[in-house]
């Protein structure tokens, strides 16, 4: 029996931790006769006593380090880091202690998925004992400090010259860099849910030798399912003869990165090219992750539906026309697959993990970044022709139940988790 201890911030909260917790769940339900699967989090919030949540306890030292380096840095302080990379990053300095209580768990193999919230740090990581395998939700594994980055110097190791002129302050990315290439000696299993990501993992001068594998995440089709466009916009809330366009993340338009601007921008081009296709129905933009009043951008009525649990994701990417996923940059999104899984045809650019997700001219359209005149005509193009939504809507949804099948990608996800507890 194969022991599997999955290790993330939390099980549930983000599209990391959801992706995760499926992956977790799928194992469990398709291969629990050769696998014992367990999980710990920091914040844990599924009532499953296989999932151990709570920080860990820092010893003696390690509290003494952070005591001090916490309480002291106001009387040394630095020059603030400044950069135009306004996303998340994460040094991953302090001890938290979980590391020694993972290397005295009783397992065969740690999957390691989102790290952030302190969960490990840099060194701690450097020192778990036997098979690890790596489960990417972003790019912090292989950059510095930065969890997204449109830059290459992770390409080029962080040398000093490739840091962007618009930065200033330490170079925090840098120097995280080269902590995790002193810390980290030996290779380990990555799993890429796309292509695009693997790619980068191997242009690291970090992982650049380290094995990878593409692995997408599951989707349960029988739970994320169409369900009738009437009662799906009664329970939002929309009107049933308008043309519905879906926007969202856990962030709203907060999140840069996911370029809820970028589709705002192209809302002019969606009405311009409705006018020209003789639609003249009402047209609603719908985004969830944020509640804000309701408001007209470029003639059209710009709604906000607010964070949504899962029954009311599935409600409202079943009352879509189309869901646009206008990402910068970004993995696998979760929102771009369950939208297919729900029969509903998905705009994207190409960028990322996307060109994985959509099947161009099949189960969407994907526009080249960042065109929004081209993103707002190939929203209007699917929105405004009925048929041809219908009909993308159903090989999307064709597409989710071939692609994402839980017990496939748990089959897929346990290999490599038997290679790396084989290998020791």
């Amino acid at each position: 029996m194969l022991r599997v201890l999955f290790v993330i911030s939390q099980d549930s909260g983000g599209g990391a931790a959801r992706a995760v917790h499926r992956i977790y769940r799928s194992l469990r339900e398709n291969f629990s006769d050769v696998c014992d699967v367990r999980m710990r989090v920091i914040h844990k919030f599924h009532d499953d006593d296989r999932i151990v949540g709570g920080k860990a306890t820092r010893n003696r030292k390690e509290y003494f380090e952070y005591f001090v380096r916490t309480r002291f840095r106001k009387y040394f302080p630095r020059r603030p880091f400044v950069s135009d990379n306004t996303l998340l990053h994460s040094q991953a300095l302090y001890h938290s202690g979980l590391g020694r209580e993972l290397n005295q768990a009783y397992k065969d193999v740690i999957m390691l998925g989102w790290l952030g919230n302190s969960t490990l740090s840099i060194p701690e990581i450097g020192r778990l004992r036997g098979p690890v395998v790596w489960r990417l939700s972003d790019m912090w594994m292989f950059s510095g400090a930065e969890h997204y980055t449109k830059n290459d110097r992770y390409r080029v190791g962080y040398s000093r010259k490739s840091r962007p002129d618009s930065e200033s302050g330490p170079d925090i990315d840098r120097e995280t860099f080269r902590r995790k290439n002193r810390h980290w000696k030996y290779p380990r299993h990555v799993i890429a849910p796309s292509k695009w990501m693997a790619e980068q993992v191997k242009a690291s001068q970090l992982t650049r030798k380290w094995l990878v594998h593409v692995i997408p995440n599951p989707i349960d089709c029988d739970y994320w399912a169409p369900i009738d466009r009437g009662v799906a916009r009664a329970k939002m809330v929309l009107p049933p003869d308008a043309i519905v366009i879906l926007f969202g993340t856990g962030g709203g338009l907060k999140h840069h990165h996911k370029g809820g601007d970028l589709l705002l921008a192209s809302l002019s081009s969606i009405e311009k090219r409705l006018t020209e296709m003789g639609n003249k129905s009402r047209v609603i933009c719908a985004i969830f992750g944020e509640e804000t009043p309701a408001e007209i951008v470029s003639g059209i009525e710009v709604v906000y539906l607010g964070r949504l649990n899962d029954e009311e994701l599935k409600a409202a990417y079943s009352a879509a026309n189309v869901m646009v996923v206008p990402s910068r940059l970004d993995n696998l999104p979760s929102t771009a697959v369950e939208a297919q899984a729900c029969g509903t045809p998905v705009v994207a650019f190409r960028v990322g993990g996307l060109p994985d997700i959509v099947d161009d001219s099949v189960s969407g359209t994907i526009v080249e970044p960042f065109d929004v005149v081209g993103l707002g005509r190939a929203i209007a193009e699917i929105a405004g022709d009925r048929k041809k939504a219908e009909i993308m809507g159903a090989a999307a949804r064709e597409r989710a139940i071939g692609l994402w099948s839980p017990r496939v990608i748990a089959g897929q996800y346990l290999e490599v988790l038997e290679l790396a507890a084989s290998e020791g």
